[in-house]
């Protein structure tokens, strides 16, 4: 198994040329392996030649399948340790830890809010069709068709994050794609994977 000198796609080992870029392969000499004394067998040598890292246009191509998952809130743990060697998975999976970093910490807000709003202006029970029913205020229904606005604000940019990903561009998020904190730790979580 060969890899293209130029872009990186995989090739089979008598390829002249690369099937994805069309540049020449030039033909490596093979390594000799190491004799065994005893009885002159060769010596299997796993770590003789690293894969070489897929980079660029392969990368994406190779990647992009996967890499629309880091947008899919606690899913975006597929990418990032199934192709921790892939730039493009990298980019995505930083931005999908940042919208899932911002949902979180909305949901939460939301909820403490809309427990003040419940506390300050309660609704009142109602009679109705035989039964008795509870009615929000009226401050409770804004809060919550604001809130709402916001979720879908957040589920618009999850659908834009996937069809980046799967098309193959690497575009940051509108309004949180530049969050760096986020952005730092992920940077460490990768450090770490790749020792």
């Amino acid at each position: 198994m060969k890899f293209c000198s130029n872009c990186g796609k995989q090739l089979n080992d008598d390829a002249m040329f690369c099937s994805g870029c069309g540049s020449k392969q030039v033909a490596a000499p093979q390594p000799q392996q190491p004799v065994n004394a005893n009885n002159a067998a060769p010596v299997n040598n796993y770590n003789a030649a690293p894969v070489p890292p897929v980079t660029g246009e392969a990368d994406v191509q190779q990647n992009r399948g996967i890499a629309w998952l880091a947008y899919a809130s606690l899913l975006l743990l597929v990418p990032l340790f199934a192709r921790k060697g892939s730039e493009y998975c990298k980019f995505h999976v930083k931005q999908g830890a940042t919208l899932c970093a911002v949902e979180i910490v909305y949901y939460i807000l939301e909820a403490i809010i809309m427990a003040i709003v419940k506390a300050i202006f309660p609704g009142q029970l109602v009679y109705g069709y035989f039964t008795y029913y509870y009615q929000d205020s009226a401050a409770t229904i804004i809060f919550r068709l604001l809130f709402a606005a916001g979720s879908i604000f957040l589920l618009v940019l999850s659908i834009m994050g996937i069809v980046n990903a799967a098309t193959g561009k690497q575009k940051k998020l509108p309004l949180i794609g530049q969050i760096p904190f986020v952005e730092m730790l992920m940077d460490k979580i990768y450090a770490a994977l790749n020792k």
